[in-house]
């Protein structure tokens, strides 16, 4: 995603700043306009002298992902962002201490010492190199959102400069910050998207159905990752499982992750709420299994009969609800009704100790799922064309199916058949 470089330098630029060091890098913190971003603050391809690293380096910033900053820019009221760490080489950039002198409210003897110089103005003389070391895709996004319009360019963002020398070693030394602050980065994880993110519909209607929905409020294990232990008597599945469900599930957006990004109206939330209890509730209803947990008492252990060495119900196990919730989602991407299909998969053979789930997706021999990738492919395919699916929607045949689920089994395909529920 290249972008034009200015020749001409820019005007005077004088921003409050704080001095401050860490390790043997000395940095200043300070505020940019997001106008002042959008002209001044470039990729930071100049880090490498070699033109295909630094075509590298841009086109690792994606259109799409600085295009969902800029929406996000012009569409929030309530927008924040983190810190940009930029690089600064060439021009002539000072910093003016402020002093701190006594006051009625303020005795500077009452500071400590490394307070003194640490405040000041930072003047950058116009003819510097800024380049965006963490943050590229911010900047793009600033970039577009400033170019569309005016509403934000007086927004401010803090940035932390990070002086730079056009030497070999100092640029080794910008390359291994910029490879640092991206490789030790920590993405935000699932379980805080689930519990925070007030923009992600399917976090949202997660939320909504763990406070209102019993089978959830109740019979839900709220814990990071999928996994679910055979031993837990008491729960119906994880909070990860639910929401993985209702991100297929509730999909009815070319763009879906970028649909979560933005959050939907109050009348359209409700609607996704809708369907989302449409959906258990027929699971409810067609499922005798869940109705039962649903309807029990933590103390019953109702979920141990359903989930344990033995094996137990394809629905209690995150990759078998997973899979029917799949299963469900194509079958009504082609037309067909939801109740009629989760009518049609309870027709299904749901114990995982028998045909065809056992040693596809169950070990007999250590009492454990299966989660191979193409274990869970041969699966959904087996489902969706035992309860009516054509294997063609899928791009496969019945023949491509049994050879794949023979393989697996380590049998001739004469062993294994595709059955009609």
């Amino acid at each position: 995603m290249p972008e034009e470089r200015s020749l001409t330098a820019h005007a005077q630029l004088r921003v409050p700043a704080l001095r401050a060091h860490m390790g043997d890098w000395i940095y200043y913190a300070a505020f940019l306009k997001l106008r002042d971003v959008a002209e001044r603050v470039f990729l930071a391809d100049e880090i490498h002298k070699h033109e295909g690293l630094r075509d590298m380096i841009q086109r690792s910033i994606t259109a799409g992902h600085a295009e969902s900053i800029k929406n996000y820019l012009l569409s929030k009221k309530q927008r924040f962002f983190n810190a940009l760490v930029i690089g600064v080489y060439g021009g002539k950039p000072n910093f003016f201490e402020l002093s701190l002198g006594n006051g009625p409210r303020l005795q500077t003897s009452e500071l400590p010492d490394y307070f003194e110089g640490a405040l000041g103005i930072l003047e950058f003389s116009g003819s510097e190199k800024l380049f965006a070391i963490d943050g590229q895709h911010r900047v793009m996004g600033i970039k577009l959102a400033v170019e569309q319009s005016e509403q934000v360019a007086d927004d401010e963002v803090i940035a932390l400069f990070v002086p730079h020398s056009r030497d070999e070693a100092g640029m080794e030394r910008s390359r291994r910050l910029f490879t640092t602050l991206n490789r030790y980065a920590k993405p935000v994880s699932k379980t805080d998207i689930i519990a925070l993110d007030e923009d992600d519909i399917v976090a949202i209607v997660t939320r909504m159905l763990v406070e209102e929905y019993p089978l959830f409020k109740f019979f839900l294990k709220i814990k990071k990752g999928k996994q679910l232990q055979a031993g837990d008597t008491e729960s119906f599945t994880t909070i990860e499982t639910l929401y993985d469900c209702l991100d297929t599930f509730l999909n009815d957006q070319e763009r879906w992750p970028e649909f979560k990004r933005t959050r939907p109206s109050d009348g359209k939330i409700k609607q996704y709420y809708g369907r989302a209890v449409e959906l258990w509730d027929l699971v409810q209803k067609h499922f005798p299994e869940v109705k039962r947990l649903a309807e029990s008492e933590k103390d019953q252990e109702v979920a141990s009969e359903y989930r344990g060495t033995h094996g137990g119900h394809l629905l209690f196990r995150p990759i078998g609800l997973v899979l029917i919730v799949d299963v469900i989602h194509e079958f009504v991407s082609h037309g067909h009704k939801l109740s009629s299909t989760v009518r049609a998969l309870s027709q299904a053979p749901m114990e995982l100790a028998e045909k065809p789930w056992n040693e596809l997706l169950w070990n007999p021999v250590s009492s454990r799922m299966i989660t191979a990738p193409e274990n869970r492919a041969v699966a959904f395919n087996i489902l969706y064309r035992g309860i009516g699916g054509e294997l063609s929607d899928l791009n496969t045949s019945e023949q491509e199916v049994r050879k794949e689920w023979a393989g697996i089994l380590n049998k001739p395909v004469s062993a294994v058949k595709l059955e009609n529920w």
